[in-house]
């Protein structure tokens, strides 16, 4: 049983690869030349982001608790040692909201678009705890 092909038998030249050219008006472009920029951040290290971010924002809510009880048995005004706390979990939280952001995606989120309003916030606020550290009564 002979089976026939309407496919041209390969030619064999003995000329170099490179004196051989093609033009060709689709072509593949190859991934490793292709810059599609910066890698998109996929739902898993989302949630892994937000999980690490709510358990330090719990951490920071017992250090804030703890800093304004010793700031008000240090003799300060409660609603100005209360104020401090906050000052300082909203630096500390803001920090580290971008920490978080630069672990998930270096490329995407080390950028002025997302880095200078929380730094500009964390910066506020850790300018506002120092303020109300040296407080007294």
């Amino acid at each position: 049983m002979a089976q026939t092909s309407a496919l041209p038998a390969p030619i064999e030249s003995e000329a170099p690869a490179a004196a051989v050219t093609t033009t060709t008006t689709l072509s593949v472009p190859t991934p490793g030349g292709l810059d599609l920029g910066p890698k998109k951040v996929d739902s898993r290290d989302a949630l892994i982001g937000v999980a690490v971010l709510v358990v330090l924002a719990i951490v920071f809510f017992v250090i804030k608790n703890a800093y304004a009880n010793w700031r008000v048995r240090e003799r300060v005004a409660p609603s100005r040692a209360n104020a401090s706390g906050w000052f300082l979990f909203l630096g500390l939280l803001m920090v580290s909201a971008m920490a978080v952001l630069a672990v998930i995606n270096s490329g995407q989120f080390l950028v002025p678009l997302y880095l200078a309003p929380l730094g500009g916030v964390a910066l506020l606020s850790l300018i506002a705890w120092l303020m109300t550290f040296s407080a007294k009564r």
